[in-house]
């Protein structure tokens, strides 16, 4: 394995332990970031808004959370951001329709 990998590996590691509930939250954003990419991808041009919005929005608020916890501003204003923007355009979609 090279040492890339391996360093990957051991921060993955430290992380968990340091932080269980964090880690999982993280690897939970990082998942309902990729199931949205991909339906998004896959469904276009007739995407299942409602699920997205709320596979994405839930992503987001673990991230913020995750952030938060790691004391990181910017990334946590941007997941902060993220989930106002889409929560109103949820709620829009749903009042209007």
């Amino acid at each position: 394995m090279n040492k890339f990998v391996n360093d990957v590996l051991n921060y993955m590691r430290d992380d968990f332990r340091s932080y269980p509930t964090r880690f999982c939250a993280e690897v939970f954003a990082w998942v309902c970031s990729v199931i949205s990419a991909v339906m998004f991808a896959v469904t276009a041009p007739d995407i299942p808004i409602v699920p997205l919005y709320i596979i994405f929005i839930s992503g987001c608020v673990s991230s913020a959370w995750s952030c938060y916890t790691r004391k990181s501003f910017g990334l946590l204003a941007n997941a902060v951001f993220l989930v106002v923007i889409d929560t109103t355009g949820l709620i829009r979609m749903l009042i209007n329709h």
